[in-house]
């Protein structure tokens, strides 16, 4: 079992690259189905896409899971507080406007007329049982609105 967060979030990428793997396995029938062509394409896309997921699982992690105060998410206190926008969204007017909004509406619906929704670094709303299993785990905090039973983070 990790105790440290560095371990939790270890455990969670080795979680996530299994649960890549099964996902993958499910397209063999349609893979087996395609030219050989399309094929190769296809495989260079997925090897790219789970590059990808392989640099965004870790930052997920720390960010949901490793942040005692949920610094930079929708559930740091304070109802002006908004995480920052990544780059490739702020160069984009309309959809810097439309995310900015979505934010606005998320927060207001998680923290009505509350300045915070914390209880001990972990989302109010989440279940005492999940909270029990991510502290034993080594998570630090919950920043997520809700966590599947087959997350994982469990």
């Amino acid at each position: 079992m990790p105790k440290t967060c560095k371990q939790f979030c270890k455990a969670y990428l080795t979680k996530s690259i299994k649960r890549m793997n099964s996902f993958d396995s499910l397209d063999k029938k349609t893979i087996k189905a395609m030219t050989p062509a399309n094929k190769k394409i296809y495989k260079a896309k997925q090897t790219k896409r789970n590059k990808a997921y392989m640099k965004i699982i870790p930052r997920e992690c720390n960010t949901s899971y490793c942040n005692k105060t949920c610094k930079n998410t929708l559930f740091e206190a304070g109802r002006n507080k908004y995480p920052p926008l990544p780059k490739e969204v702020t160069t984009d007017k309309q959809l810097k406007a439309l995310i900015t909004k979505l934010q606005k509406q998320t927060k207001k619906e998680l923290f009505g007329d509350k300045n915070n929704v914390l209880k001990d670094g972990f989302y109010e709303k989440l279940s005492p049982a999940k909270v029990n299993r991510l502290k034993k785990n080594g998570a630090t905090s919950g920043c997520v609105q809700m966590l599947a039973d087959d997350s994982p983070a469990l």
